[in-house]
């Protein structure tokens, strides 16, 4: 049902704001759930009992009401009150004349609201008052504003949408309903907007926040599920061959790390079932998960003849890749082919041919992967690096292509360089097996991290010009293109000016967002290529690229990104030998004190708790763009919930799933 003025006794006005904030209907108003309660049952007698920290309420007399016009023109309203010790305060108001018109001189009334005490006197800023007689429920909801609608507005009028609770349905099967004891959800959200106590509005904000993560985990377990019973008997299964394994796994120029291997071992695993394994490899910079990929590739192939590809979201990734498999994999003798747009109309035929063919039996590409005149002989496995820095139609392409394709379902494994906190992978990641890297190879020089204020800025171009001089790049990261007239930060632009005059001996090159693909591509491979020694970016700069002779990034208005940004930011060095270095710029209003934990840590899963923590995974992993719904009342940061969650839509629904 609609919202409308009648229904809610309001206005025009009210009505189109709350539709500008999304809440249009009934059941829109009734999610607009409260942030805390009051509890207003301790009634204190006496002003000299208040605490000046937190909100009171005082039971006094009503000695007198007056009004004034302000110098800027505002009425102001004041109450003058009394408690039984005869000691005065007053509550003030500024434009509401008629706010206290329905109390009388002498009259008894409870006042609530933060005090404040200065100039001498106690006074209390816009509390409320009500009759001592009918002071109103002991505990009270606490909304937040929405689109300039005050959160006291969302409070008086949940009453008129109170009869249609009886309309609400149930959000929760029945079975976990009953095993979990909870109520309807109607009795829920009468409790949560009408509580009768503290505890009563507690439950109510437990229950709605286990059926609103329900919801999400739900259909995510049942994705995963739908894909396991379609798939099933049209996969192809692929035996774990431990000989095998040792025998790529002793070829390796390096030693794996022990989270290597157990998520190795967890992939291969998946693909001996008879159903399309679907896993995201999750790993920290630096960590190896192209290499894991690689080795579960190299073992697939071996052993079942089958087709590999590898699609990454540019060419220079793509490129790399398939360098990086030339190189360590070269001799197990597999043909390998590179598929991207930059290549020429006769290499893109001859490589596509083999593919229909078979020859080919690895492929590592960019979207190129996924046009219509693309065949390939007996696709199986299909690797994806980033994906969800693809864009909405490259994705579509990719899930029809790949999730079907001439009638079989390819094992897949996505990949991502981004920590992501436990809570946030189980939830946004549902519809997948979750394997973790978190260790980090033996030997690895941690980056040196340092915030730089502005009067220190000198000292950190110094240490950047011995940096160069040694033969070394920089990249030099802005958060802006160009010059605002709102926002006075740096910009790559201006930056890229700025460092030609700084370090003239030095070519600066420049790669933004606003550049054409072509163009951002043939700027990144002269800095790959060292054609350019420093390079001015947004925060375009690609993840994953490996530029080994990269040792110094410096970030300008580094308060302005997250921590986990900050921290993939200060993956692109640190690939080569030499130590590497990142440089924090501040503005000079900012402390920089958030930022310290940068200082004190390399590992990227630690950091992206803290980021969490601080600003919520809305902010920090693009809540909307992931498909994750806005969350009204559950908190993504509650492990434990999310893990019962997990645990009891698994218990409850296995045998349903199985047959």
């Amino acid at each position: 049902m609609n919202l409308d003025k009648s229904l809610l006794h309001t206005t025009d006005s009210h009505v189109k704001r709350l539709a500008e904030a999304g809440i249009r209907t009934v059941s829109d108003l009734l999610s607009h759930y409260p942030r805390a309660v009051e509890n207003r049952s301790d009634v204190l007698d006496a002003f000299s009992y208040v605490n000046l920290k937190e909100k009171n309420a005082v039971s006094c007399v009503l000695e007198a009401v007056t009004s004034e016009r302000t110098r800027s023109g505002k009425t102001l309203t004041k109450a003058v009150l009394k408690d039984r010790h005869g000691f005065l305060s007053e509550a003030v108001y500024f434009n509401q004349p008629f706010f206290l018109r329905k109390f009388r001189p002498g009259e008894e009334v409870v006042i609530f609201g933060k005090p404040k005490y200065e100039y001498g006197r106690l006074s209390f800023p816009s509390a409320e008052i009500a009759g001592a007689a009918n002071s109103g429920p002991l505990v009270v909801p606490v909304y937040s504003d929405a689109n300039y609608v005050p959160g006291v507005w969302f409070r008086e009028k949940m009453k008129y949408v109170r009869p249609h609770l009886s309309q609400v349905r149930d959000g929760l099967p029945l079975e976990i309903r009953k095993n979990k004891g909870f109520r309807s959800k109607a009795e829920n959200l009468e409790s949560i907007h009408f509580p009768s106590s503290v505890e009563d509005f507690e439950r109510a904000r437990s229950e709605l926040a286990y059926e609103e993560l329900f919801a999400i985990q739900f259909a995510g377990i049942s994705r995963k599920m739908d894909i396991r019973k379609l798939s099933e008997g049209r996969a192809k299964a692929v035996a774990l061959n431990a000989d095998r394994v040792r025998e790529i796994l002793a070829k390796l120029p390096f030693e794996m790390t022990g989270k290597q291997k157990i998520s190795l071992f967890q992939i291969l695993k998946d693909m001996e079932r008879p159903h399309s394994m679907t896993r995201l490899l999750q790993g920290d910079v630096w960590t190896g998960k192209t290499a894991v990929a690689f080795v579960a590739a190299i073992h697939a192939i071996l052993e079942s003849g089958m087709q590999v590809a590898l699609m990454a979201p540019t060419e220079i990734l793509s490129k790399q890749h398939f360098a990086s498999f030339e190189k360590t994999f070269g001799a197990f003798g597999l043909r390998a082919d590179l598929l991207v747009g930059s290549l020429s109309k006769k290499q893109k035929e001859e490589a596509k041919a083999r593919l229909r063919t078979g020859q080919t039996h690895l492929v590592i590409g960019t979207h190129a992967l996924v046009e219509d005149d693309v065949r390939f002989a007996n696709l199986w496995f299909v690797i994806v690096d980033e994906q969800h820095r693809f864009g909405v139609e490259q994705r579509g392409a990719l899930e029809k292509y790949f999730s079907v394709s001439g009638g079989i379902y390819p094992h897949s494994l996505n990949m991502t360089a981004t920590p992501i906190p436990r809570t946030l992978a189980l939830t946004l990641c549902g519809d997948q097996d979750l394997s973790v890297i978190d260790e980090y190879p033996a030997g690895r020089k941690p980056i040196v991290t340092a915030v730089v204020k502005d009067h220190q800025r000198e000292h950190a171009y110094r240490a950047v010009e011995a940096e160069l001089s040694a033969g070394r790049q920089v990249y030099w990261i802005s958060p802006l293109v160009e010059e605002s007239e709102t926002l006075d930060v740096a910009n790559a632009v201006n930056v890229a000016e700025t460092l030609r005059t700084v370090f003239p001996d030095h070519e600066v090159g420049l790669v933004h967002g606003k550049m054409k693909p072509k163009e951002k591509e043939a700027a990144m491979a002269d800095f790959y290529e060292r054609k350019v020694k420093i390079l001015s970016s947004t925060s375009v700069v690609e993840v994953g690229v490996d530029n080994p002779n990269a040792t110094v990034i410096a970030i300008e208005a580094s308060e302005r990104f997250g921590l986990s940004q900050l921290h993939q930011f200060r993956g692109r060095v640190g690939r080569g030998e030499h130590q590497s270095y990142c440089y924090l710029f501040t503005t000079k209003e900012y402390s920089g004190e958030r930022l310290r934990a940068m200082e004190r840590t390399n590992d990227g899963f630690e950091l992206s708790e803290i980021d969490l923590e601080l600003r919520g995974p809305g902010e920090v992993y693009g809540v909307r763009q992931s498909g994750l719904p806005d969350l009204k009342i559950a908190d993504l940061r509650d492990l434990a919930l999310v893990a019962e969650i997990r645990e009891d839509i698994e218990s409850a629904f296995s045998e349903v799933w199985q047959n």
